[in-house]
């Protein structure tokens, strides 16, 4: 029997350690059903599950993002990365990208299950997805920038929370903002999107259209590709 091929891509390796790792794959299905169920289908009013399951998926994206990255640091991946005869911009999109696809992955029960909660609703599940998709490149972007500030995972995790919870909090999560200023600032944050999206599978009053938050989240995903690009040197050059 030939040995298994050797991954051609990051993409490829990441894909490939994920499946391999079976008891992380595990857990990590699990961590986002365990927190989510018991809000989705719970007396909890549907403005709490929204606010939690946001809260959620920009903590699954940015935390995980980090860790890795700085793990991937620590063992000197970063330095067989700078060998490879790519741009560093190519290398680490490729590696945010994969990132970001696994976390959408280990969402994806949850955001399938809030969708057909309410059958009437089912227009708000292309609206969560992709929305979805938005925070999770974007929260994938900043563990990656949090990961070159420090080689500590502790201060990794401190760096993600400091701009992550400013952040959710200006999106309107945990209140609707009540300024116009506020409300502006809002619309340039990709949690935004993904709350308004929740708001209206699970409780029918969003401020947006399904193909708002919908175009929202593909409009982050472009973002967060150039956002990359422009910090491609600083995180896979600093050590």
């Amino acid at each position: 029997m030939s040995p298994p091929a050797l991954p051609a891509s990051i993409w490829q390796r990441e894909l490939i350690e994920f499946e391999q790792r079976r008891r992380a794959l595990v857990v990590k299905l699990l961590f986002p059903l365990l927190i989510a169920l018991p809000l989705i289908y719970s007396r909890a009013a549907g403005v709490y599950a929204a606010m939690a399951l946001t809260m959620l998926t920009a903590t699954v994206g940015a935390l995980g993002s980090g860790a890795v990255l700085s793990r991937e640091r620590a063992i000197g991946l970063n330095v067989r990365y700078r060998l490879l005869p790519r741009r560093p911009a190519a290398v680490l999109l490729e590696r945010v990208a994969a990132g970001a696809a696994i976390d959408l992955v280990q969402m994806l029960v949850v955001l399938v299950l809030i969708a057909f909660r309410q059958p009437t609703r089912l227009a708000w599940l292309p609206a969560i997805l992709l929305a979805a998709a938005g925070v999770l490149a974007a929260c994938n972007v900043l563990g990656a920038w949090a990961s070159s500030l420090t080689r500590s995972p502790g201060e990794v995790m401190l760096a993600v929370l400091l701009p992550l919870l400013p952040a959710l909090y200006l999106s309107g999560v945990f209140t609707a903002p009540a300024a116009p200023l506020l409300a502006a600032i809002s619309r340039l944050l990709p949690f935004t999107y993904l709350h308004d999206a929740l708001l209206g599978a699970l409780t029918g009053r969003p401020q947006l259209t399904p193909w708002a938050d919908a175009a929202a989240g593909i409009v982050f995903l472009a973002v967060s590709a150039a956002l990359t690009g422009l910090l491609a040197r600083r995180v896979l050059e600093r050590d």
